[in-house]
């Protein structure tokens, strides 16, 4: 009979690899997905409190009033999300496709922001744009990956010559970098579907390119806001590169100006027939007038409304740069074409929750308080008292206690309606009876606050029943035993299993909060006369928080899986 010995100790779980359970749930309410308690939803909001630009630390949740529609609600859970800055590109790593990389934006600990580039409006081709603007913005841009980019983060890089289809949300920035730097020679000379539409269309249509390209700007921008709120509910970025967002009527007078001839009749293979409509309207092709009967028909103001609506709605900030800097057009109507312009773009950054670096030639100035404004924020958890499921849009406001003083945060979500309730509780109900106690990943994590048993006395011989020997590396220092497993990120973290005896498969990943596998290589190394597997690592790449390290180890068939738990402040 095979046995199998399972040993808790403190921050460390090992267990036959047969028992592994899938990714434990979040461990604290401002993480999960949406729960319900006595028929009652749960609402999670992004909070932003602000002083000179930069995030205030150290709130409680006895700092903050959350109000829906006016009536205030308790405050369940509260999480202070912070990331650092920078860190090298080769402790990075990218999802393995296009869904773990979704899977783990749902995850509000992972800064979630897309770029998006309007090929039209940010070129020399663009609306009061006498010289190149796209050379501008480069730079800047490479700056700011290179300076905000980490661990914590994801991010996506689109233009509008892409579709939300394209979106892939990745942490390393080299190939992302030139793109970027390429941006400029692919708006001078690669084609784009404006070219591919209008090609058989007579001179006179060339002009409804630019409508066409604002239609796909819209369009993307609509399916990118709708594809991030998919993803969660805490607060998701689009940092928009363009100078214009068009806001143009429908040309009633251009659609006028346009009359057609009677239909002709005709005969075909014995019958009477009107003229080959699909082949000549007016003597031009049909395709071209039903291209610019639908853009001279397009109301861009109204589009416009709805993006800054659904923005608010799935709760998506847009930050704005305009690559052309400070304008100065000789007339009027061209300062007041800018003035205009740049008024909707701050609009659309202000009603979102986000900034706007507007009228101004230092992008890169610009670009870091972008970086400074997306460095932390707070995530307020709440159920609320409206239980009334209408999938009606329910409004917030956050304040602080006492002052009443506002803070920037979330300001609307819309409500589950009686479907989604009962779909939701009935899986909530099933998962609940499907429950063994806590998951491997809660128990390691439990272990935490315990101390834990130090290292092993020199010349003791490693058991396979041993707990890990866990140990803290400071620079030119010898490895010291802890006590505790809690970390600087100056440190390094030192494990060693035993191993007594030899083994087919060992195997390390590194696990968030939440069981989650993240996306970093963990090498081991073996020590024969030990009779250990040493695991080394650096802290610096990670940002504070709770990690799981675990060791997956089989011979002879035989496998088992070993947690263990620490924790960076």
């Amino acid at each position: 009979m095979r046995t199998v010995l399972t040993i808790l100790t403190a921050g460390a779980l090992i267990l036959p690899l047969a028992a592994q359970q899938p990714g434990a749930p979040p461990t604290t309410q401002a993480q999960q997905r949406p729960v319900f308690r006595g028929g009652t939803h749960f609402v999670r909001v992004d909070a932003y409190p602000s002083q000179n630009g930069k995030i205030v630390e150290g709130l409680t949740a006895d700092d903050f009033e959350i109000l829906e529609d006016g009536k205030p609600q308790k405050i369940e859970s509260l999480d202070f999300i912070k990331f650092d800055t920078f860190t090298p590109d080769a402790v990075r790593r990218d999802p393995q496709s296009q869904r773990e990389g979704y899977d783990l934006a749902g995850d509000p600990r992972y800064r979630l922001f897309v770029i998006y580039v309007d090929m039209m409006f940010s070129s020399s081709q663009g609306p009061f744009a006498p010289m190149p603007n796209l050379p501008h913005i480069q730079q800047p841009l490479v700056n700011f990956l290179d300076r905000i980019i980490g661990p914590g983060d994801l991010y996506g890089f689109l233009t509008s010559r892409n579709s939300v289809k394209d979106l892939v949300l990745a942490q390393k920035t080299a190939v992302t970098s030139e793109q970027i730097k390429d941006l400029w020679r692919a708006s001078v000379i690669d084609r784009d579907e404006a070219d591919e539409v209008f090609g058989p269309c007579p001179p006179e249509f060339d002009g409804l390119k630019v409508r066409y390209r604002a239609d796909q700007t819209y369009s993307n921008l609509r399916d990118l806001v709708y594809q991030m709120g998919s993803l969660r509910q805490e607060r998701k970025n689009v940092v928009f590169v363009s100078n214009l967002l068009p806001r143009w009527r429908a040309d009633t007078r251009a659609l006028n100006a346009v009359t057609e001839p009677p239909p002709r009749v005709g005969g075909r293979e014995g019958r009477v027939t009107l003229d080959d409509r699909e082949t000549s309207v007016s003597g031009k092709p049909s395709a071209c007038m039903q291209e610019f009967r639908r853009l001279m028909n397009m109301d861009f103001d109204s589009r416009y409304m709805e993006l800054l609506r659904d923005a608010k709605r799935e709760n998506v900030s847009f930050y704005i740069i305009t690559p052309g800097g400070l304008q100065a057009p000789a007339t009027v109507a061209g300062q007041r074409a800018v003035t205009a312009a740049y008024d909707d773009m701050r609009s659309l950054a202000e009603e979102t929750d986000g900034l706007a670096v507007a009228n101004t030639n230092d992008l890169n100035a610009g670009m870091k308080k972008i970086a400074d404004d997306l460095a932390a924020y707070y995530v307020l958890g709440y159920y609320t008292t409206n239980t009334k499921f209408d999938g009606a849009l329910r409004t917030l406001k956050v304040r602080y206690k006492g002052s009443g003083a506002p803070i920037r945060a979330r300001r609307q979500y819309r409500a589950p309606t009686e479907q989604e309730i009962a779909a939701l509780v009935s899986s909530s109900v099933r998962s609940a009876a499907a429950a063994k106690g806590p998951s491997a990943v809660e128990s390691a994590l439990a272990a935490l606050d315990r101390s834990v048993r130090t290292s092993r006395p020199a010349g003791v011989q490693a058991s396979p029943a041993d707990a890990p020997a866990i140990f803290r590396v400071r620079t030119r220092s010898a490895p010291e035993p802890v006590t505790e497993l809690l970390f600087d990120r100056t440190e390094r973290i030192r494990v060693e299993w035993p191993n007594a005896g030899s083994t087919d498969r060992r195997e390390a990943r590194l696990l968030d909060r939440t069981g989650k596998p993240m996306p970093v290589d963990l090498p081991l190394a073996e020590d024969p006369i030990k009779q250990v597997i040493i695991l080394e690592m650096p802290l610096a790449p990670f940002v504070r928080g709770d990690y799981v390290i675990e060791l997956t180890t089989s011979a002879g068939g035989d496998g088992a899986r070993q947690l263990l738990a620490f924790r960076i402040r």
